[in-house]
């Protein structure tokens, strides 16, 4: 994982540079969903989805098709994503749409206010921007140390103060990539999935669209947590990470 990240550090993040508006498929795509054939514009929508494409129109544009076609579950995961590359207006009116139309919703249950505090803080940028933020206070750390050695009586204190940055971000950095790892978010596309809870009470079964977070592994799937805090199992494929 350091590794990653210290490569992420020598890179400036992107995703897709042959992605843009004048690409072929997206256009064909936008002119499928115009037409109203939004069964065969989601279909090549995911397609570049699963191409490695993560322009937040994409998403956007993709979660409209399956709002259409009623698959509410995708829809969701969709303008989530497009709200994870930017924060737009129309994204987050249409997840509230979409939210609207979950069969049986659950409650969100919030946190204690110092684990809000602390996800918050990691949550602020992503691994790359801590990753990158660590690179950019440790090059000016560099600079001033070599600015140092041209002008007597620079006081140290700013380059340390640089360098402590630097590390501060990088540690920011290695949590966030732990938790987006081992805890993350991910959304139910499958309607009608199982939930066995851990409490050996009786199976329910969540509507798709909900949001859960991943716990770990089960003997019979993946160990999640509900908004309201239950915690059991369901199968793997039920879900799809944010």
């Amino acid at each position: 994982m350091l590794k990653k990240l210290l490569f992420l550090m020598l890179l400036l993040p992107w995703c897709s540079a042959l992605f843009g508006e004048d690409n072929l498929q997206f256009d064909k795509a936008n002119q499928l969903y115009h037409n109203k054939r939004f069964d065969s514009a989601a279909v090549l929508y995911e397609q570049m989805i699963r191409d490695g494409y993560c322009h937040a129109d994409l998403y956007y544009n993709a979660g409209n098709a399956y709002y259409r076609i009623n698959k509410i579950g995708l829809a969701i995961w969709c303008y989530e994503k497009a709200l994870q590359s930017k924060e737009e207006k129309n994204y987050r009116d249409n997840l509230v749409l979409a939210r609207k139309r979950i069969k049986e919703p659950i409650l969100q249950v919030d946190d204690i206010f110092f684990i809000r505090w602390w996800k918050s803080m990691y949550q602020a940028l992503s691994v790359n921007g801590w990753a990158i933020g660590a690179m950019v206070f440790f090059l000016i750390g560099i600079g001033l140390l070599f600015y140092r050695k041209f002008r007597a009586g620079l006081s140290t204190i700013f380059h340390r103060l640089m360098f402590s940055f630097s590390i501060v971000f990088l540690c920011f950095s290695l949590i966030r990539a732990y938790q987006d790892q081992y805890h993350y978010r991910a959304v139910v596309i499958v309607p009608e999935t199982m939930f066995t809870s851990s409490l050996k009470a009786e199976p329910v079964m969540l509507s798709e669209g909900i949001v859960v977070e991943y716990e770990g592994i089960s003997k019979t799937g993946i160990l999640v947590k509900l908004p309201d805090g239950r915690k059991g199992s369901i199968d793997a494929k039920s879900i799809r990470k944010l």
